[in-house]
């Protein structure tokens, strides 16, 4: 985590637009202050913005934007951490979906020497934002903050020197940031990161907490490109048991997690029970909820398909649309109940609906888990002899997987360094999330 206090330049990754702030404001563990884009200033967003005294910034790439006034942005950062706050900027200097760290602006590193060179010690701090399926509803998402750093001994003692001071100062950032972000191309590459992810923490009952799920996540796509570099006909060979791995899990419609289960009759009769009665409640507040809320739900991802095709701001979108949206579909419910039961019921389905519509969200999912849950013992029952074989080719797999890991650590490329780089990002302190 940051320091609790002092002067503290966060530096994030821009993946997700409008989100990011927002993720890194609710688990920094102190209030932050933003660096944000002019335009936004321009926008709704603006009394927003304001009120969380954020710095606008004057970029270049922005129409019709005065760049000289970035003097001020400068000037606005540097009393900020004179004056002991927490200030977050993103050095790429605009979000984007490359599924790696673009090459950084050199802003970050002209306020920390200014500031260092004006008698002001700031820390500085590496945040990482690894989103899993960042365009869908409620994907997972692990922030990584690193252990602080300083950059005092790069502070130039002449004018002369500056701009090779920057320059390493901006390398040093981006070291810091690499160390903890998982890197790996949109696409297929990211697809086949998540499936050999979840299928070895499956195989080898990987607890999943953060600290582990990043170090995993970063082997993983180290080695993905590498084998498929180095070793193409090893990396081939992987990837289609991998495959037929999966068209036999597909074949009996079960999933790794499936594969673990192990309900005596006795249990599986106990929990028949619980969540029967459980079901008794929580199953018609389900179905309320999808009555009620289909139709703002679906306008929503719609709102937010025709907004933009650009996944890092799909999931910003949709908060956006679905703000407004959900806005509007409540003063809807509530005029229906003034029009049809009088002034008290609407005001009484102005407190009620919003709790409701919580509650529906928790009922569905949960439900829907039970569902599964079913289904998969059920399956497994059926399919004792299949979901064996199963259970073995998973855990060759993994075998496999143990036996690619310590071919790149005994490969030259796997230097002492970059082995180090893992081992430090494992402890630093992370944070799981949803988004």
């Amino acid at each position: 985590m940051p320091p609790a206090s002092g002067p503290v330049l966060l530096l994030a990754n821009h993946a997700n637009a409008l989100l990011d702030p927002a993720i890194v404001w609710a688990t920094a563990g102190r209030d932050v202050r933003f660096l944000a884009k002019s335009t936004l200033f321009s926008s709704p967003l603006r009394p927003l913005l304001s009120g969380a005294g954020a710095i606008p910034v004057y970029r270049r790439r922005d129409e019709g934007v005065d760049t000289s006034r970035n003097a001020e942005m400068f000037s606005a950062v540097d009393a900020a951490l004179k004056e002991a706050d927490a200030v977050c900027i993103f050095p790429e200097g605009q979000s984007h979906s490359q599924g790696r760290l673009a090459t950084l602006r050199t802003g970050a590193a002209r306020i920390v020497l200014a500031a260092e060179g004006g008698g002001t010690r700031v820390s500085l701090v590496a945040v990482a934002l690894n989103f899993e399926r960042k365009t869908r509803f409620r994907s997972r998402v692990t922030i990584a903050y690193g252990t602080p750093f300083h950059a005092g001994d790069l502070v130039p003692s002449s004018e002369a020197g500056r701009a090779d001071a920057v320059r390493m100062l901006t390398d040093r950032i981006a070291a810091h940031m690499r160390r903890l972000l998982v890197e790996a191309d949109p696409g297929a590459d990211a697809r086949l990161l998540d499936r050999v992810d979840r299928l070895y923490a499956a195989a080898r009952g990987r607890p999943a907490l953060p600290e582990e799920r990043i170090a995993r996540r970063r082997a993983i796509a180290e080695g993905i490109e590498r084998l498929r570099t180095s070793d193409a006909p090893r990396y081939e060979g992987i990837l289609m048991r991998i495959r037929r791995y999966d068209q036999r899990l597909r074949r009996f419609g079960l999933r790794d997690r499936h594969l673990d289960i192990e309900v005596s009759s006795g249990d599986a009769a106990r929990f028949a029970a619980r969540e029967g009665l459980l079901a008794l409640v929580l199953g018609p507040i389900a179905l309320a909820g999808l009555a009620l809320f289909f139709v703002p739900y679906w306008l929503t991802a719609l709102a937010a398909r025709l907004a933009t095709n650009e996944s890092d701001v799909a999931a910003s979108a949709k908060v956006v649309a679905g703000a407004a949206i959900y806005a509007a579909w409540l003063a809807v419910l509530v005029a229906a109940l003034w029009l049809t039961m009088g002034g008290a019921a609407a005001a009484i389905g102005a407190l009620v609906v919003p709790p409701c519509a919580v509650a529906a969200l928790f009922a569905i999912e949960r439900e829907s888990a039970v569902l599964d849950a079913i289904g998969a013992w059920l399956t497994i029952r059926r399919a004792r002899t299949g979901t064996k074989v199963l259970r073995r080719q998973r855990s060759e797999l993994a075998d496999v997987l143990d036996d690619v890991y310590e071919w790149l650590q005994s490969a030259p490329a796997a230097s002492p360094a970059a082995r180090l780089q893992v081992s430090e990002q494992a402890s630093a302190p992370n944070r799981s999330a949803r988004s």
